[in-house]
């Protein structure tokens, strides 16, 4: 809720113009603390660099107020206000247009230098806030009653109290807003035609100072004093309404950090320290001025301790961030710019600015020290992350290849290799990896006998593959000499359990297809037993009996035997391997023999194509896009008989 209120002008200015009549009717009206001690007007540079010209103007009304309401004319009352309204404005841009950095944040007491800048803006502020005065005394010398610039200790005396309690509420209010997370007044959009560099009102104000310093006290009013009058009216609106250039302002909100726990924690126990020894501080100062008024004694004792104070706490805020807080915020630079800058040269910044941790045994070296280590493994890990990816990615590629390579040794050219003949042959292979165990192959013996083969390597991937690739080539190889199928089998049984190392086996099953009379000679080497249609009683697919040989490649020497089928023109015989029947959902169950035999039997009168992508669509289906660990191969056969095209 606060946050809300203190964003809003209007209850800026209802803030301020009460808490300056408060202060007035306490200070002023009932004097409390004698007439060398006037806390209320280090209130203007505080409101101003707080709130902006809304604080401002409602410190000023509030001044302006209380001056007609004693009873002062309009002029002295008119003049007071113009002063405390530029005091505030004064300070305000003093501290968003001096002493610039790459950004510049609302007053917040986060480090040595923001401390000491808002020193300095106060200690100026207080010094111009007095030649003002004496200006316009000096042209118009009834407005000695509200500033009774008599002796020059009066006159030192609205200096100390301007700075002195300047410095007491800015530390305490700021502190407090920032705790709170309240935002301060940050410029926005200055919306004005005059743009002065703001370094050309220097020698206007060091000026006004020597000019004000030289007449103090004099009150003759001349010409002169009037011509510098005009000049500091002019002076001081066009500085008030001079552009300010908002966009190296950072205006956002941000959290009370440690480093300003720890700066107010001491600011804290350093201010109560300071209280209870303030009556000896008094007694030393009382000790050196005996002839000055009480309250004058106080101003100077309170002068001189928040010096002392200033002093210490400077001294303190420089080990502080010399040792905790510029290499805990350079870490945090560090990891905010890590990744987006070239390495080397993080690294080089780095042993710059923390050259002295580096080499220190502290808790801060240590902290140091770690993220150098840190950051040593990221890198190395990085290095290796991108060696594995290079290596990983020249694998996929070469595994790309061979996968192209595998396909381009599969057959896909059915119609053609079909065309014009007895027969029908379709076939689909999809490797569980990028490549796959499982093959077919067809491929005509003589002018009346046609082969055609289907089989599953033990294991997956590569192995797999180069041994299903060895496969292949012994059966075309072996099928030139061998015209019986359990003597091929046998032969390539011999050739490829010699060197078999890797233990790896082969289900296959192979036919030899007389296009004359539809005679299925067919050897069957552990293989998946295979679905038959006959079409001549227009039965469904059923499961043919196959007594099953031995595997291939185990071992040598084995005998396989071979059986017969006689096919019918428009039987049908489909082959498969056990990646089908095993495709699964997510560990639920398998496809299984009965569920592909309804499958299949739902679409046999379809062409071949139609009933391998249909079974094809079923097992996705099933699987509900699970990944599978099987190869999925499925080769179909239909004879059309002698006279057929």
């Amino acid at each position: 809720m606060l946050k809300e209120l203190f964003d809003n002008k209007k209850f800026i200015f209802i803030f301020t113009f009460i808490v300056e009549f408060i202060f007035y009717y306490i200070f002023e009206f009932i004097e409390i603390g004698g007439s060398y001690i006037i806390p209320d007007i280090g209130l203007a540079p505080i409101f101003g660099l707080m709130f902006g010209p809304a604080g401002a103007l409602g410190q000023a009304c509030a001044s302006f107020t209380w001056q007609l309401y004693e009873g002062y004319n309009i002029f002295c009352a008119g003049s007071d206000f113009f002063i405390m309204f530029f005091i505030s404005i004064f300070t305000y841009k003093l501290w968003y247009s001096t002493f610039k950095r790459d950004e510049i944040t609302s007053p917040r007491f986060d480090s040595l230098y923001n401390l000491l800048k808002f020193v300095i803006i106060i200690l100026v502020s207080s010094v111009v806030y007095w030649a003002f005065i004496n200006i316009f005394l000096e042209v118009y010398s009834p407005f000695y009653v509200i500033y009774p610039l008599t002796t020059p200790l009066s006159v030192l005396s609205y200096i100390l109290d301007m700075f002195n309690f300047s410095l007491i509420y800015g530390l305490l209010l700021i502190s407090v807003f920032n705790i709170l997370e309240i935002p301060l007044k940050t410029p926005k959009k200055w919306f004005s035609f005059i743009d002065i560099d703001y370094s050309y009102f220097t020698p206007i104000f060091v000026i006004m100072l020597i000019y004000a310093l030289l007449t103090a006290n004099s009150l003759d009013n001349d010409m002169f004093d009037m011509i510098f009058f005009i000049i500091t009216i002019v002076a001081a609106l066009l500085f008030c309404l001079n552009k300010l250039d908002s966009s190296i302002i950072k205006d956002k909100i941000v959290n009370y950090s440690i480093v300003e726990e720890i700066i107010l924690i001491f600011l804290f126990i350093l201010a109560i320290t300071f209280f209870a020894l303030f009556d000896d501080l008094s007694i030393f100062t009382y000790a050196f001025l005996k002839d000055f008024n009480t309250g004058y004694l106080i101003m100077i004792t309170l002068f001189y301790g928040i010096i002392l104070f200033i002093v210490v706490s400077a001294i303190h805020l420089y080990f502080v961030e010399d040792n905790i807080t510029n290499p805990l915020y350079g870490l945090i630079d560090a990891i905010r710019r890590y990744g987006k800058e070239d390495q080397e040269d993080i690294e080089v910044k780095f042993k710059s600015k923390f050259n002295k941790q580096l080499n220190g045994t502290d808790d801060m070296s240590m902290l140091v020290k770690s993220f150098v280590s840190l950051n040593q493994n990221i890198e190395s890990n990085l290095y290796q992350i991108e060696k594995t990816t290079a290596e990983k990615e020249k694998i996929e590629t070469e595994f790309k290849i061979a996968s192209n390579i595998q396909s381009n040794m599969l057959k896909t050219n059915f119609d053609e290799f079909s065309e014009g003949q007895q027969f029908e042959i379709y076939g689909f292979m999809n490797p569980a990896r990028e490549v796959g165990g499982d093959f077919y192959d067809f491929f005509r013996i003589d002018d009346d006998n046609i082969a055609f083969l289907i089989g599953d390597v033990s294991g997956k991937g590569v192995p797999a593959t180069l041994f299903m690739v060895k496969t292949m080539y012994l059966i075309r190889n072996h099928s030139k000499f061998s015209f019986k199928p359990n003597e091929l089998y046998e032969n390539v049984n011999n050739s490829i359990s010699q060197r078999n190392k890797g233990d790896l086996f082969v289900t296959s099953l192979f036919g030899k297809l007389n296009l004359r009379d539809g005679k299925l000679t067919f050897v069957n080497a552990g293989h998946n037993q295979p679905l038959v249609r006959r079409n001549s009683s227009g039965d469904d697919f059923d499961y043919f009996d196959v007594e099953p040989n031995f595997v291939l490649g185990i071992m040598e020497e084995m005998p396989y035997e071979e059986q017969e089928l006689e096919l019918n023109p428009g039987d049908i015989v489909f082959l498969y391997t056990d990646g089908i029947t095993e495709a699964n959902n997510d560990y639920q169950g398998f496809y299984g023999e009965d569920r592909l035999k309804e499958t299949i039997n739902k679409y046999k009168d379809e062409s071949l194509e139609t009933i391998v992508e249909k079974i094809k669509s079923d097992i996705y289906d099933f699987c509900n896009s699970e990944e599978q660990f099987d190869d999925m191969t499925m080769l179909i056969i239909k004879y059309g008989g002698e006279n057929n095209g």
